[in-house]
């Protein structure tokens, strides 16, 4: 029998200052093993009409031998009320009741990051309850609290989605009638990169530029051009958000690209409520990610171990 299997999503870790001034600090390592002794990664999301109070905490952060790797997990709390059955009276009704904050195999999933500065890579395992957007805005949430608390890292720490250039070239393969770009441009990590779009964002003051092209009516944009090709720069490094939309081929439907619904991501077996066994598998599914990216990119060698 085939061994069931999970996700596992790749996302980065960017820390962003404001103006694009470039990171003069301690080293990303440093700051992570920080936060993890402090034992302040936690905050509380407030209750809305549709959902319950949550408290998020980061937790179990360990760094591993070799020291270019951390494992931890990830997950929320929250109140529910327990029922037991009264056998006396055969009645779920008239049965005790108890309210309590608890998490659930629903609620906590484990995660690895890649710690040398020019990686900060970001391994996770989805679960029923928290999917790749409700984890991204959990640990973003906890760690730009944690260093607010820490007073001494002042920075906007952001768990950005990635989708591998590959990605996106795959699907303007199967998809070339693009008629529709929207790009949401973002400072990039540790701010050394300053293009075109970047000064215009320094001018303005601004953290974010959007743009969109659309062609004529029935029309398609050039996706061939090196304009169009350099404007999707940035998705493998968290830097960009890209929306396509291409008319279908021979009568079929219009297809549409998100890269935030379509990051990097891979199966792996599942680890059941095993979580320190679940840290492992998903620091395995990193280490194979990180050795993977093209050696055209720069990216470091992990350390062993």
């Amino acid at each position: 029998m085939a061994l069931r299997q999970r996700k596992v999503v790749f996302a980065r870790i960017n820390r962003r200052r404001p103006n694009q001034d470039t990171l003069a600090m301690r080293s990303f390592a440093e700051d992570m093993a920080e936060l993890a002794r402090s034992r302040r990664t936690a905050f509380t999301e407030p209750a809305t009409d549709a959902s319950t109070a949550k408290t998020w905490f980061a937790a179990d952060m360990d760094i591993q031998a070799g020291r270019d790797f951390m494992i931890g997990t990830l997950g929320f709390s929250e109140p529910a009320e327990r029922r037991e059955f009264n056998p006396t009276e055969w009645s779920w009704i008239k049965g005790d009741t108890e309210v309590s904050d608890t998490a659930s195999e629903e609620t906590v999933v484990p995660f690895a990051v890649d710690l040398r500065d020019s990686q900060r890579w970001v391994a996770f395992a989805t679960a029923a309850r928290l999917q790749q957007a409700g984890f991204t805005k959990g640990l973003q949430e906890i760690l730009n609290q944690a260093v607010v608390i820490q007073g001494h890292m002042p920075t906007e720490w952001d768990v950005d989605l990635i989708t591998s250039r590959s990605s996106v070239d795959a699907w303007l393969h199967n998809n070339p009638l693009v008629h529709k770009m929207r790009r949401t441009v973002k400072f990039s990590n540790p701010g050394r990169d300053i293009d075109a779009d970047r000064q215009e964002m320094r001018a303005l003051a601004a953290r974010r530029k959007t743009e969109e092209f659309a062609a004529a009516r029935n029309g398609v944009l050039n996706t061939e051009s090196e304009e169009f090709r350099s404007k999707l720069n940035g998705t493998e490094t968290g830097d960009l958000e890209l929306e396509l939309s291409a008319r279908g081929q021979h009568g079929v439907a219009e297809a549409l690209f998100k890269s935030k619904e379509q990051a990097d991501q891979k199966q792996i077996d599942d680890f059941g409520r095993d979580l320190m066994h679940g840290m492992q598998i998903v620091l395995g599914a990193l280490r194979e990610y990180v050795a993977a990216k093209p050696p055209a990119a720069g990216y470091e060698q992990a350390s062993e171990g």
